[in-house]
């Protein structure tokens, strides 16, 4: 699939509206908090973009999406079903609800609640759902061709990202080259308000990155290949320099997979000898780069996130102490849960008075556990039923070749392990991306089924 040929059959009015979700993930969407002001941008503009995207959108390409669009659906209906006002007593029976329903005794209130014990909060996350929905539509709208134009669009928001997190080395890291007011200062964050977000994105960007930069020369544009291993190094360089420990985490796992990528492409000699050995001569050089780079930050004290691991002692880190209070939450709240975006506030009825100090939790930097605190049985049927989504999809790239399987897994392993962290998935940008990443990968993979079936059925007719 040329660029030229593959942009000119998709059209105008779906380039615009992708760029139109670009731009506003890039200029808005980068803090998972519920109260900065970017956010009266960027629901709007993401709801906007839906609904363009959906009076444009492929039949087929629904279609094809069935899935995640049922997936997204379920979770609109679980967030509306938490903001439904029930009956006192009804509400009373809920887990969980006994202080509440203290404070509604002692005030002499009878009124109706919903089941989300912070409302307001859920019907923001209820809104926030437009910017995974409006990132789906804009695929089904693309056609399918979309998967490699939304890879793209993965490298740019993280060359963005990369060039934001320079100029604010340059600048020293002034206040001004920061978009958010709550933010890491004195970190490079790019355009997040988050060091780990920011560090997570470019691991998958050089995923992505070394995915197409070892596709076959005849599908990119010339000098393509220059480029993209430019930014690929560029976006290294700020990973190092971040502080963040998840990132550097994932960013192992970008490094392996890059690996990988590289000595596939390079085809195995076929009478073995020294030829054998040239194939990895490519591995050999990302591994030297790599090492070579970090043990440079690391001995000019410039490797904050090495320095984190090593000064600090890992159990005594605030989100591994609340683990027990998670679990009790879990618990407490299961099956029906607290309500998406409530975390905050009912943490604060189980926080023990050790970990009372200057600092507070907005979230339970721990996303698998804060999905079942909120959703509850409803949410664990979900999750369950994405995961086993995304086993199928890769199942089914095995036939397609090994470079989407490995995309794939290292993708997907890049994710889980920066939400056992952090919350990435949170911020609106990850929102976009992640939809994105999932499903261009779930269109490589039924298109390779139906090309299994077409084969099959011209088989069955010349038999």
């Amino acid at each position: 699939m040329s660029w030229s040929k593959s942009l000119a059959d998709i059209g105008r009015v779906p380039l615009a509206l992708l760029a139109t979700l670009v731009l506003a993930a890039m200029l808005f969407g980068g803090s998972s908090r519920y109260d900065v002001m970017q956010n009266v941008l960027m629901q709007p503009l993401a709801w906007l973009v839906a609904g363009a995207a959906l009076v444009f959108a492929s039949k087929d390409m629904l279609r094809d999406l069935r899935w995640p669009v049922l997936m997204l659906l379920a979770l609109v209906a679980i967030t509306v079903l938490q903001l439904v006002p029930l009956p006192l007593e009804m509400w009373m029976s809920l887990p969980g609800r006994e202080p509440l329903g203290d404070v509604a005794g002692a005030l002499g209130s009878d009124a109706a609640r919903p089941a989300s014990m912070v409302p307001w909060r859920t019907l923001n996350a209820l809104m926030a759902l437009g910017i995974p929905i409006a990132a789906l539509l804009v695929m089904a709208c693309l056609g399918r061709k979309a998967a490699m134009p939304v890879l793209a669009a993965i490298v740019v928001l993280a060359a963005a990202n990369a060039l934001m997190a320079l100029m604010q080395i340059a600048t020293g890291y002034s206040d001004a080259s920061y978009p958010y007011a709550i933010t890491n200062f004195g970190a490079p964050v790019g355009i997040f308000a988050n060091r780990n977000h920011s560090a997570v994105l470019g691991a998958l960007a050089m995923l992505v990155i070394a995915f197409l930069a070892t596709r076959d020369q005849k599908r990119r544009l010339p000098g393509a290949e220059v480029l993209l291993w430019t930014v690929f190094g560029a976006i290294f360089l700020t990973i190092l320099v971040n502080g963040s420990r998840a990132g550097l985490l994932t960013t192992g796992v970008a490094l392996v997979a890059t690996a990988l990528l590289v000595q596939q492409r390079i085809a195995p000699a076929k009478d073995g000898g020294e030829r054998g050995l040239v194939k990895f001569v490519p591995v050999a050089i990302i591994v030297a780069f790599a090492a070579g780079l970090f043990l440079l930050f690391l001995f000019a004290d410039r490797l904050v996130a090495f320095e984190r691991m090593v000064e600090a002692n890992p159990l005594e880190d605030l989100r591994f102490r609340i683990l027990p209070i998670l679990g009790e939450m879990i618990a407490t709240y299961f099956p029906i849960g607290t309500g998406f975006g409530a975390f905050e506030d009912v943490y604060r009825i189980h926080e023990t008075p050790d970990l009372l100090g200057p600092r507070y939790l907005n979230m339970a930097h721990n996303d698998w556990l804060q999905w079942l605190i909120e959703a509850g049985l409803a949410g664990l049927l979900l999750l369950a039923a994405f995961l086993f989504w995304c086993a199928r999809i890769v199942w089914r790239l095995r036939g397609v070749g090994r470079g989407y399987v490995v995309l794939a897994l290292a993708g997907l392993a890049i994710l889980a392990i920066a939400s056992f962290f952090d919350y990435p998935l949170r911020t609106p940008i990850f929102q976009v991306v992640g939809v994105w990443f999932i499903c261009a990968l779930a269109l490589v993979a039924n298109a390779a089924m139906r090309q299994g079936v077409e084969n099959e059925e011209i088989n069955e007719q010349q038999g």
